[in-house]
């Protein structure tokens, strides 16, 4: 139903019109509210937010033409129709400039007033629909874009600079042909309340100053590290821009980076074809801080100096320290300190085309040590543990870049269960980390206790009476805590989470989002749950 707003000084007319919607066209049309004077209409409408304003041209002060001018430039989109006494063309021609559909002759006739009605409704609704087509199309381009970033993010991650990647480029909008690139590992903080809220808002805070202060490309956080792009004309550019982001990383990110909850390496200027190996640089420095590997313009070395932290990590390292140190990690439930450890030890195997199977055999011993001890724990199912003990990743050696993303990939999936350890009795942990693993899935307290081998009835009791909270319960707040995460990377729409984590029909999980958070899944995934920008300078890179 379409809402009207009449304006004329003459009370008849008003009237007459307010008769005939309401007796003839009240399925279609609502006369919502009356003005005598242009002042009055400018004033009212607003609140009375008319799709339909019929409008008297010739009244006392504000004329109806300068009427509707200003009610444009307050940013109205309602259909405005003239009532007039007379045809006049000088009227006309400043009507179809101000965009007015048509008009009314006086005394207004009820078959004029239903078809220039019905015609003003058709119109608002072809405008309207187009309105929506041209938000899909918009929201249809952000989707795609957010999946081109990830899909180049990875390739580079990968260590593939593969021929597609121009065309990535050129889809993402980046001209210039050289880069640097940032490695961000993110540690929680020692005193935080909530484990992983520091860590989530310094990603935040790192995202929106990268991607809209100087249009780098971030990407998603991984076991508490992503990877970021800054690009320039030449070396020289790239390195004075990465200068310019490391001062303003240290006004709007300091204090997280003095408490060691920010570490950041750098990698390049490289051209941007060859943005691999920085990013394999960029892992290295963070790990094991220092200069980049490639020689560099000196602004680009001491940028790097500055984004280093400081401390005993340049001292020489005691034979399998950092093995001792990964393992370590786990224990204490710090994955961004296992990421910098595994790094360490897959540094000196960069330069490599292939992994000596001793080395590579390490690794997978590490990896399946790691995952005994979080299967132990009750954070990660048995099932994926076992999947830790094959050998492919031996066979994955003969070739490093390959070898280095599968390890990357297996320590992500293992990473996940990091900071989900609990002190539950062995059923109920073995229970966690079963539904943990399948929370995209249709599942339920019965097949939860069939998977763990001990009656509904006890698993239920054993949930209420270690976690405070039922089986259901449980699983909708992991659900939530996984819908937040993907809702805060580019590419996922909400359908796309609602169905990830378990919920096939989107207007519930929307429901049930807003219910748990108090925000919308379009609110969170836009941020407006942080106030970024009291740490974001005004300043651009």
């Amino acid at each position: 139903m379409k809402r009207i707003l009449v304006v004329d000084d003459e009370r008849p007319v008003v009237d007459g019109i307010a008769l005939i919607v309401g007796r003839d066209l009240a399925a279609d049309f609502e006369v919502v509210g009356t003005a005598s004077s242009g002042k009055e209409a400018i004033e009212r409408a607003p609140a009375l937010t008319p799709d339909i304003v019929l409008m008297d041209v010739r009244m006392p002060g504000i004329s109806g033409l300068d009427a509707i001018r200003e009610l444009r430039r307050r940013g109205s989109d309602a259909a405005f129709v003239l009532v007039t006494a007379y045809e006049r063309f000088d009227i006309a021609r400043e009507a179809v400039e101000l965009g007015v559909l048509g008009y009314l002759l006086k005394p207004v006739a009820r078959d004029d007033l239903a078809r220039t009605l019905h015609a003003a409704s058709a119109y608002l609704d072809r405008l309207r629909d187009l309105e929506r087509r041209e938000v899909e199309h918009r929201e249809g381009e952000a989707r795609l874009r957010g999946f081109v970033e990830s899909a180049y993010l990875a390739r580079i991650m990968l260590g593939e600079d593969a021929p597609g990647q121009a065309e990535a480029r050129e889809v993402l909008g980046i001209e210039e042909p050289w880069a640097c690139v940032l490695a961000a590992a993110f540690m929680p903080a020692e005193t935080a309340d909530a484990p992983g809220s520091g860590v989530r808002a310094s990603y935040l805070k790192f995202r929106e100053l990268l991607r809209y202060r100087s249009n780098a490309l971030v990407g998603p956080l991984v076991a508490g590290v992503c990877p970021a792009i800054v690009v320039g004309r030449d070396a020289a550019a790239t390195a004075t821009r990465l200068a310019e982001l490391a001062e303003v990383l240290d006004r709007a990110l300091g204090a997280e980076r003095a408490r060691g909850e920010l570490r950041l390496g750098c990698g390049g200027p490289r051209p941007i074809a060859e943005a691999s190996g920085a990013w394999e640089e960029a892992l290295a420095d963070l790990s094991a801080p220092g200069l980049p590997r490639n020689p560099a313009p000196d602004s680009a070395r001491d940028t790097a100096r500055d984004l280093a932290p400081t401390g005993d990590e340049n001292r020489s390292r005691r034979p399998f320290e950092d093995d001792e140190e990964f393992l370590a990690s786990f224990r204490e439930s710090s994955p961004a300190r296992a990421v910098l450890a595994l790094e360490r030890i897959l540094a000196p195997l960069i330069a490599n085309d292939a992994v000596p199977g001793p080395e590579a055999g390490r690794i997978a011993s590490l990896l399946a040590a790691a995952a005994r001890t979080q299967a132990r724990r009750g954070s990660l199912d048995p099932v994926v543990a076992r999947s830790f003990l094959d050998a492919g990743i031996l066979r994955a050696g003969t070739e490093g870049a390959l070898f280095r993303f599968e390890v990357r990939a297996r320590f992500a999936r293992l990473a996940a269960s990091i900071g989900s350890e609990s002190r539950h009795s062995p059923p109920l942990g073995r229970a966690i980390a079963w539904a943990r693993e399948r929370y995209g899935k249709m599942i339920g307290l019965e097949s939860c206790a069939e998977a763990v081998g001990i009656s509904p009835n006890r698993l239920s009791r054993l949930f209420v009476e270690e976690t405070g909270k039922g089986f259901s319960d449980f699983l909708i707040d992991f659900r939530m805590e996984k819908a937040r995460e993907m809702l805060l990377e580019p590419g996922w729409s909400i359908k796309e989470v609602s169905a990830a984590c378990g919920y096939p029909d989107p207007n519930y999980f929307s429901r049930l989002f807003k219910k748990v958070t108090g925000l919308t899944p379009s609110a969170y995934a836009a941020g407006d749950d942080l106030d970024l920008s009291r740490s974001i300078p005004e300043e651009k890179c």
